[in-house]
C-alpha cells in the first residue's frame, strides 16, 4: 500500500508540529518522576517526537511535492 500525499494547510502543519514538540516537553518532565528504565524509554519517545517535527518541517518547504514526500526520511 503506498502512501497517500496528504492535503493540510500550513496552518494544520505548523499545528501537528507544535503538538509533537509540546509532547516531547511533556515527556522530558514527566522523566524526572520515574525510574531510571522508564526514564530512557520516554528520552527515546521524546527524541522521537522531536524528530518528526523536525523531518515534518522540513517537508513544508516542498508540500505540493509527492516526490518530496516519497524521497524523504518521512516515509519508513
Amino acid at each position: 500500500m503506498s502512501p497517500q500525499p496528504v492535503s493540510l494547510s500550513p496552518d494544520d502543519w505548523q499545528r501537528i508540529r507544535a503538538a509533537l514538540r509540546y509532547l516531547g516537553r511533556d515527556l522530558h518532565h514527566r522523566s524526572f518522576a520515574v525510574s531510571a528504565e522508564r526514564r530512557e524509554l520516554l528520552w527515546q519517545e521524546m527524541d522521537r517526537c522531536l524528530e518528526l517535527a523536525d523531518r515534518l518541517a522540513q517537508l513544508e518547504h516542498y508540500p505540493d511535492d509527492p516526490a518530496g514526500l516519497a524521497n524523504s526520511a518521512f516515509v519508513d
